[in-house]
């Protein structure tokens, strides 16, 4: 990689030393948990390649996310990074030669989820009180004794020590999101009535001991803690508390890491986890307050998408290093590219937390929008000179634009054909909303991508099995993804009865008082942009009301039904059209009995149906050769399916 002169971001790459590590600029990957160990913890090939592609994407440090001290009894998921065990450390030592090998420094973040270990089966929760999540049931949290303490304490001692045989210079404490040592400092959490509950002074006593303890068996290790600035729950951690705690760990630790919310599934967790409904960098103010009041380096995490946020950030005085995880996972150039000037070309993320997902159902992270995430793949080597093809691309949705890239890159030729006069497929329908902005973005710069990358692009082409045999290509990739589902009920034609897509795109006129018939995705969202509009909304659908909206990842799901509620939306399941009337629709229950929804505008939003007669056809004029992406494959997929489609698709034309 050749030198690259720093005009453009001089505070982002003004080195810092700390304790003796000097860190190249002021960029950290954030702790993330990709879940890409073994269910014991150990080390495995997937979770060196992952932690080589953070290192690459040229940040000065790295941390892999809630690394737990006690791994059996203190996890909230599997597959987390086991410190744990000295049989342990020469696993931990390869992560951190391959960080270093590619330019990085790596931390890990040493957690104890306290009573959110209970969300793992049989597993008993330690915790300052016997407090359960979210206000439901007890589960199984002990509140901890003495001896518990002094346990625990040690453990996070025993791991520190262990990291740093194993290399690491630098080590996060988690001291936020409510897991055990932020569940002391929390009200909310810690209602004991010794010593380490009740006022600020007692309830900071215990993390306070921990963090002189790891600092007096590893002096010279940096150590950063992970603080939420404030806990955004009903009697939870407020933000003058929590400064006051960093006032005080500042005597033990090097840098203090700002970040908000809880992580345990209620809606502080959607700042934890920040949502596609979340303005940017909503941290940051909090930040420039620490740092106002501490004498050591403060760290900002929570929806900072560019390089040159992160310069304003610490020119401005801020903070001293950004955080981001989510810009990097969607776009692992983003650092390269904006050096360089071409910062309009690095992929935005959506926000759509796909890559989440892996934490609540112990699948291995993955990016709806970089099928590349944790890979150690160069696209320009899979294909041997002279073994480029011709390849034929149907539809220009995301999976068909992927597909269309991914190909480039590799060095076929590609042409890429759309019925319609615009690229972006169903994505033209789902990014009108005000709140979409996120994805909004990145559908541009899919489009802007695709139309770069070299494919010969045939809009208002609507392709043939007969045009596919004349034109006898290589390889054909079908992506001709959906149409909505319109019911064949009486009275769907009529005045007051509109299709979702129409109603978004604001072609139609719409009453005020509106039903919209779809609890999916795309339903919820066009309710909740209708009640900003001020309109009085009900959702219906056949599915049960704690089905609605279950394709989306959890925390954007959260917030979605806080939005819903916000707007006053009103929600019925068990609701299967019947009919539509000039001033209802009709609907009937699982045991039949009717029911009558009136308005005077009536949302069709009941999803799509794959358009797969294309790809019918072409299956029975071809052996091989034919590769189906994205909503043409089946009902109920996302843009990551289209996308991972997409991109393997393409990969496997050799």
């Amino acid at each position: 990689m050749c030198a690259v002169r720093n005009d453009r971001y001089p505070h982002v790459f003004s080195p810092l030393k700390i304790r003796g590590v000097t860190l190249k600029n002021r960029l950290e990957y954030s702790p993330t948990v990709v879940l890409k160990c073994t269910p014991e913890g150990d080390v495995t090939e997937e979770m060196l390649d992952y932690v080589e592609y953070q290192a690459k994407t040229g940040v000065a440090y790295l941390t892999i996310g809630n690394t737990p001290v006690v791994h059996t009894g203190s996890s909230a998921w599997l597959c987390e990074l086991n410190v744990t065990e000295d049989r342990c450390i020469h696993g931990i030592n390869q992560l951190v030669v391959r960080a270093r090998e590619n330019g990085a420094e790596m931390s890990v973040e040493l957690a104890h989820a306290g009573r959110g270990a209970t969300t793992m089966p049989g597993v008993i929760g330690l915790a300052p009180s016997d407090v359960p999540l979210n206000g439901g049931p007890l589960g199984y949290i002990k509140p901890m004794n003495y001896e518990d303490m002094a346990f625990i304490k040690q453990q996070f001692v025993d791991c520190a020590v262990r990291c740093q045989k194993a290399g690491l210079k630098i080590l996060m404490i988690h001291c936020g999101h409510n897991n055990l040592l932020a569940q002391f400092l929390s009200p909310a959490s810690n209602h004991r009535t010794d010593e380490y509950g009740g006022s600020l002074e007692n309830r900071m006593r215990f993390p306070l001991e921990v963090l002189a303890a790891i600092r007096q068996a590893v002096p010279d290790m940096v150590l950063e803690i992970r603080v939420s600035a404030q806990e955004d729950t009903p009697d939870g951690l407020q933000f003058e508390d929590s400064l006051a705690f960093m006032e005080r760990a500042q005597e033990f630790i090097d840098i203090v890491h700002i970040s908000r919310g809880v992580i345990f599934f209620n809606y502080a967790s959607t700042y934890t986890t920040p949502t596609y409904f979340k303005e940017r960098r909503f941290n940051v103010e909090f930040a420039a307050e620490a740092k106002r009041r501490l004498h050591i380096p403060v760290a900002v995490v929570g929806n900072i998408t560019s390089l040159q946020e992160a310069e304003d950030i610490i020119a401005g005085g801020k903070a001293d290093i950004v955080v981001m995880a989510k810009a990097y996972m969607a776009d692992g150039d983003l650092i390269h590219k904006s050096v360089r000037g071409d910062a309009a070309l690095v992929r935005p993320c959506t926000r759509c937390d796909w890559c989440g997902t892996a934490n609540n159902y112990g699948t291995s992270m993955r990016c709806a929008i970089n099928p590349l995430l944790g890979k150690s793949m160069d696209l320009e080597s899979l294909v041997k000179p002279g073994r480029q093809q011709n390849v034929m691309v149907i539809g220009g949705g995301p999976g068909g634009m992927m597909a269309a890239q991914t190909l480039r890159k590799m060095g076929h030729q590609v042409d890429l054909y759309e019925k319609t006069g615009q690229l972006g497929g169903l994505m033209q329908d789902a990014t009108i909303a005000p709140f979409k902005e996120y994805f909004r973005l990145y559908k541009e710069w899919d489009i802007r991508e695709t139309e770069r990358c070299g494919a010969n692009i045939h809009l208002n082409t609507e392709v043939t099995a007969e045009m596919v045999l004349e034109k006898n290509p290589d390889a054909i990739i079908v992506a001709t993804g959906s149409n909505y589902i319109i019911p064949r009920v009486p009275g769907v034609d009529g005045p007051n009865v509109k299709t979702v897509k129409d109603v978004e795109h604001h072609t139609v006129p719409v009453g005020e008082n509106v039903v919209v018939c779809g609890g999916g995705i795309v339903g919820l969202e066009c309710a909740i942009m209708l009640g900003m509009e001020g309109k009085s909304v009900t959702v219906i659908d056949m599915i049960p009301e704690e089905d609605f909206g279950k394709a989306l990842a959890v925390f954007n799901h959260i917030e979605v039904m806080y939005q819903l509620e916000k707007y006053g939306v009103a929600l019925q399941g068990d609701r299967r059209i019947q009919s539509f009337e000039p001033d209802a629709v009709v609907t009937v229950d699982s045991e039949g009995i009717e029911h009558r929804y009136f308005g005077d505008t009536f949302v069709l939003a009941l999803g799509v149906k794959p358009e797969d007669r294309l790809l019918g056809e072409l299956r029975k004029l071809y052996a091989e050769g034919v590769y189906a992406v994205g909503d043409c494959v089946g009902s109920g997929r996302l843009i990551a399916d289209a996308n991972q489609d997409g991109f393997h698709a393409a990969i496997r034309i050799r």
